[in-house]
């Protein structure tokens, strides 16, 4: 008797091989499977299931977009961004902070005036900061402002009556405030002295720097108090250089900008010194001053470099400016 065709014709697609063989090897082991699967009436209920959970299983994991996202508001302003913008679909925008907006009538972000509480969201793309607000449902949506989001390359330092910049990578120790006003800080590249460890001697500080040819500032804060004002004898330096400066510009009656060559002696440790015939040596550093005078005190800005060290190719080359420019009076 000639086998019946089937009463019922699964048609299945597959999306992969692997999934084509799962299911074959589950089927193989039934006679009635044909080019069209022959189901026997009973069957067909629980292959039609088996199948489909089959097909569902076997789905391929799709790659998430540069900027997928659970959020559908923070979804939202992204897209909104990247249109006002026209960013390419691969370029990566990133949500760096969401945070509720209180209404605010005022506020001049918002084309129209609020009526509910909205959002303000944050996102970054291609190294700058854009501030969005939205309503509740991100059906309005504003890009408020934008800003560099590049890591800072200085740090803000604020000390006794003044301000300045200094690079990011070096760091600042603070050698404390006298009774008098006077203070001393220290601000160097170097990684073998640690912030908050260790002697706060100057002499001992600046001694360690000198003996591994490291570069460093030192900004003084000195008391117009009858004593004679510390200087690194410049008025004696044979090559020295003054440079056309304008004190007033900083807020300070008088001052002066000065570069010239000084000799350093180096100190050997005194465990060496004394086990050895070993003689200290000297050692050229370029050093360079900016002078501010004020009614009661004098500051002073002092960057040392090893003359060996000493390059318009240096990446240090530029250091003293970044903190003669910086630098300013605190009225």
């Amino acid at each position: 008797m000639a086998t019946p065709f089937c009463d019922l014709v699964l048609v299945l697609v597959f999306k992969s091989q692997k999934c084509f063989h799962t299911f074959v090897n589950w089927y193989r082991d039934y006679d009635d499977c044909y080019m069209c699967f022959y189901v026997m009436p009973k069957f067909q209920l629980y292959i039609g299931i088996v199948a489909t959970g089959l097909l569902v299983s076997c789905q391929p994991n799709l790659p998430q977009s540069p900027t997928s996202t659970s959020n559908p508001t923070t979804e939202k302003a992204i897209n909104y961004l990247r249109s006002q913008l026209n960013l390419s679909s691969s370029m990566a925008i990133a949500v760096e902070s969401q945070k509720s907006q209180s209404v605010n009538i005022s506020d001049v972000c918002q084309t129209v005036a609020p009526t509910q509480d909205g959002l303000e969201i944050t996102l970054i793309a291609e190294n700058m900061r854009y501030i969005l607000q939205t309503n509740r449902d991100a059906s309005k949506i504003e890009v408020c402002r934008s800003e560099d989001a590049k890591p800072e390359t200085t740090g803000k330092y604020t000390g006794a009556g003044y301000i300045l910049r200094y690079p990011a990578e070096w760091k600042a120790i603070d050698l404390g405030l006298e009774p008098s006003g006077a203070s001393t800080v220290i601000f160097t590249p170097s990684r073998e002295i640690a912030m908050g460890e260790g002697s706060r001697d100057k002499t001992e500080l600046v001694n360690k720097l000198q003996l591994d040819q490291q570069v460093y500032t030192i900004v003084s804060r000195q008391a117009l108090d009858g004593k004679a004002i510390a200087t690194d004898g410049e008025e004696r330096a044979k090559d020295l250089v003054t440079i056309p400066f304008d004190a007033k510009v900083k807020g300070a009656k008088s001052g002066s900008r000065k570069e010239f060559t000084k000799e350093f002696t180096k100190e050997l440790p005194a465990a060496i010194a004394n086990s050895s015939n070993k003689q200290p040596t000297s050692t050229q550093w370029k050093v360079k001053v900016l002078t501010l005078e004020t009614d009661k005190f004098v500051y002073r800005v002092c960057y040392y470099q090893p003359e060996a060290k000493d390059s318009p190719d240096s990446p240090n080359a530029k250091v003293f400016d970044q903190f003669a420019n910086s630098f300013s009076l605190i009225p």
